[in-house]
């Protein structure tokens, strides 16, 4: 798989494949073939990027280490003892989310992500663990099916199937659809993988310390730390760890998918808004577990101070929010998902609540000779007045006229109307969450 993507990835190098819009996606497109996993590397946020360069020299990954394929060799374990990424690359540009993987494990259930990314040139996605992988047996399962899998844009699903220990090349049957469940386990300090940690580990590193990624013999899983040195400090954690072995069973997710999320959209209501409701069972799906079978929980909310109450009823599977009286701003609310194995989705929104602006001192004067002045006040607790556009209407509306809001909220505007004729002239704008402020009323009266 790595000698596979080497090649892809040099070829993306002359390539400028940034996100496009889906028509140049489709004229660029030669094959209508489904999206597969063409390799996967483990990384660290600590790793030394002298280390990630010498993986890379050495064809051992690119921007991590390449677990490897095709053989028991998949499941050697990982001596690195901060191993915090998980970096895979698709044989095509996708449309892919934090939510669409999960990481169970033996000793930690599920693991949780503080971060995400995905580089449209390499087509290489990243996830960025709330904390580094200890000893365990670990199941990468990406999604193919559910509610919003892993797709390109073309809309065709993933094509995920995978035999650990067996499968050699891209992942999938050649059928869009199929999850993507792939195997490896983490030992730190098991240098030579031989599902211990013991005395000769501690032996093989201490005759390679001091050895650095210039130095001939110098071996990439001695390095613990991910330094670019084989250390002492390499050696203690070694030291430290004689004895550990894998733990026994294997992880939860090899029968169990975590559950999907389409997301929620972003929205926004006035201030003293009524109850916003949204149903959590159009958010989320599982594979396994029905909908009254998932437990959510509001996982974060940035501003609790815009909500009287942020609730869910596990009868109806609703989301409910109660807004404060008299409070605007916004909030980054998440909403976790956990299904009856405990593995789990997260989806974020943002809530805001809004102060629309307000138009007062509408009025027009005759300026003779059919010229008008109108003139008003705009104001707005939370927005810049300056630079809103107001829109006059009524029995102006024919005449296509605006009016630019100044600093000190005023705006006025003197224009010729041929043929006006008595009636309500109106004024109204909206502020930059396009919020619409109320509408102003001026009674022109033509004698």
């Amino acid at each position: 798989m790595q000698a596979l993507f080497t090649q892809k990835r040099n070829a993306h190098r002359f390539r400028s494949f940034s996100r496009r819009s889906r028509l140049e996606v489709l004229e660029s497109r030669w094959v209508l073939s489904a999206p597969s996993v063409a390799d996967v590397n483990i990384c660290s946020t600590d790793w030394a990027p002298d280390f990630i360069d010498y993986l890379e020299t050495e064809n051992l990954g690119t921007g991590g280490y390449s677990i490897p394929v095709g053989s028991s060799a998949q499941l050697d374990e990982l001596s690195w003892n901060n191993i915090d990424q998980v970096k895979i690359t698709f044989s095509e540009d996708v449309d892919v989310q934090m939510g669409d993987l999960s990481i169970s494990g033996v000793n930690t259930m599920a693991y949780t992500f503080d971060d995400f990314s995905y580089d449209s040139n390499t087509y290489t996605a990243t996830w960025t663990l709330s904390n580094a992988i200890g000893k365990d047996k670990l199941l990468i399962d990406l999604d193919g099916d559910g509610l919003d899998p892993v797709e390109d844009y073309l809309g065709n699903d993933l094509d995920g199937e995978w035999t650990t220990s067996s499968s050699t090349y891209n992942s999938g049957d050649s059928t869009p659809g199929g999850d993507f469940e792939f195997r490896f386990n983490v030992l730190p300090g098991d240098v030579n993988a031989s599902s211990s940690v013991n005395i000769f580990d501690l032996i093989l590193a201490n005759l390679k310390k001091n050895k650095d990624t210039s130095d001939a013999g110098y071996v990439a899983q001695y390095d613990i730390d991910g330094d670019g040195t084989i250390t002492t400090s390499d050696c203690n954690v070694i030291s430290g760890s004689i004895g550990d072995t894998l733990p026994a069973g294997n992880p939860v997710g090899i029968s169990d998918d975590a559950p999907t999320t389409a997301n929620i959209s972003n929205f926004m209501v006035e201030r003293n808004a009524v109850d916003e409701v949204i149903s959590l069972w159009n958010a989320f799906d599982d594979a396994e577990d029905d909908d009254d079978d998932i437990t959510y929980s509001v996982a974060g909310n940035s501003n609790s101070a815009i909500f009287d109450a942020v609730s869910i009823n596990d009868l109806t599977g609703q989301l409910t929010f109660d807004f404060a009286d008299n409070v605007s701003g916004s909030s980054t609310v998440t909403i976790r998902a956990m299904d009856s194995s405990g593995l789990i989705v997260d989806t974020v929104f943002t809530v805001t609540v809004n102060d629309p602006p307000v138009i007062s001192n509408f009025s027009g004067s005759d300026q003779g000779e059919d010229r008008w002045t109108f003139s008003g006040t705009v104001s707005d607790v939370d927005d810049v007045i300056e630079g809103m556009v107001v829109t006059l209407g009524g029995i102006l509306a024919s005449y296509n006229i605006t009016a630019t809001v100044q600093s000190d909220g005023t705006f006025s505007v003197t224009d010729t109307f041929v043929g006006l004729t008595s009636g309500e002239a109106t004024a109204q704008t909206e502020d930059d969450d396009s919020a619409e402020s109320n509408v102003a009323v001026f009674t022109v009266m033509i004698s």
